[in-house]
């Protein structure tokens, strides 16, 4: 396979559940918002601010709007052509990586793709927030898992869905981790302002809704919600699609695929260390997790999810990873995407 190709289908892969899992965010956090009915501006940026610091969009948001209000959130994180990783910018990269390879790919998948960014593009960010957001998420998320089962039902499961899957599976572990983290930086933040969190246990229940986990985990759990049976739910569960170990073990299986290495060994630098963070997680107790901090521990998969990618891109792609959702050089922005149409 090309490694054009190859780099097409990852991106194209995790610009799609990026987008899914940011809409998951602003759609959850709106919900919980219409219980804190007459809530003043301090109260409105201490939900929002940590969102923003969880996607590392700080600097970039203060530059269009002063105050974290909700519907300023809600378009730079949905709609601004000035954030990398945005809704909007991440399925025009996606359908820009699917029309570099359309012959690759089947009709269905690209279809769903031009379709849901059409659906984007003709949106008017006014009447959606007047209107109510909550049936405009819903309909992303559906194309999302859509496109998902097309692809598992019409693309051969070849080498290509191995770095489809790759792609998927490092994406959706890192946005688990900052759905996470997002949670954790409001508990801080309140901590700042000197006041106790007013929906604490509405939060931690909207982190699972915010990853489709409430219904599994009461499943798993038949008590009350405890939040060191959620944090621990959420990383290490073997069985929940969207945990952070789940998706480390599918993960390896598909890197390992591409190279046709036993899971036992590593034929490169992207398997040895996806293996050595599966083992960490795998022998590790959420009490140990908790005693050293969970802010740093999912800093630390952050990390090495970075360099899964990386090493991956440095095996597979031949050109050096720069994802425009992290870097806020534009110039560099410009040659990434010179390299990727030339590759």
């Amino acid at each position: 396979m090309l490694c054009r190709v190859a780099d097409s289908l990852f991106w194209m892969s995790r610009y799609i559940e990026r987008a899914e899992n940011t809409v998951r965010l602003v759609d959850v956090n709106l919900q919980i918002l219409l219980e804190t009915d007459g809530a003043n501006q301090e109260t409105i940026g201490a939900f929002w601010q940590p969102i923003i610091q969880s996607t590392g969009d700080v600097t970039l948001f203060q530059k269009e709007s002063e105050t974290f209000e909700s519907k300023a959130v809600m378009e730079f994180l949905t709609f601004s052509r000035d954030n990398p990783s945005s809704v909007i910018n991440c399925i025009a990269a996606a359908r820009e990586n699917a029309r570099m390879i359309r012959d690759q790919i089947s009709e269905e998948m690209w279809e769903i793709i031009n379709r849901l960014y059409l659906m984007l593009k003709k949106t008017d960010p006014r009447k959606i927030w007047k209107s109510g957001p909550y049936d405009f998420y819903k309909e992303i998320r559906e194309y999302s898992s859509l496109f998902q089962g097309v692809t598992d039902s019409t693309y051969p499961y070849q080498i290509g869905y191995e770095f489809i899957m790759t792609g998927k599976f490092i994406e959706r572990a890192d946005k688990t981790g900052r759905i996470l983290k997002a949670k954790l930086l409001m508990d801080e933040y309140w901590k700042k302002l000197g006041d106790s969190n007013p929906l604490e246990a509405a939060q931690w229940v909207s982190v699972l809704r915010a990853c489709s986990a409430e219904q599994a985990y009461q499943r798993t759990f038949r008590h009350d919600l405890n939040v060191k049976d959620v944090i621990g739910f959420l990383l290490l569960s073997r069985e929940f699609p969207r945990s952070i170990l789940f998706c480390l073990n599918n993960l390896q299986k598909h890197i390992h695929a591409i190279s046709d290495c036993p899971i036992t060994h590593y034929s490169n630098e992207a398997e040895r260390h996806c293996g050595m963070l599966i083992s960490r997680l795998n022998y590790c107790k959420i009490e140990e997790i908790l005693k050293k901090g969970i802010q740093d521990f999912v800093e630390d998969i952050h990390d090495s999810l970075d360099q899964i990618a990386i090493d991956l891109n440095d095996c597979y792609m031949f050109f050096p990873i720069v994802d425009p959702a992290d870097e806020k050089d534009e110039e560099a922005l410009g040659t990434v995407e010179m390299d990727q149409s030339q590759s």
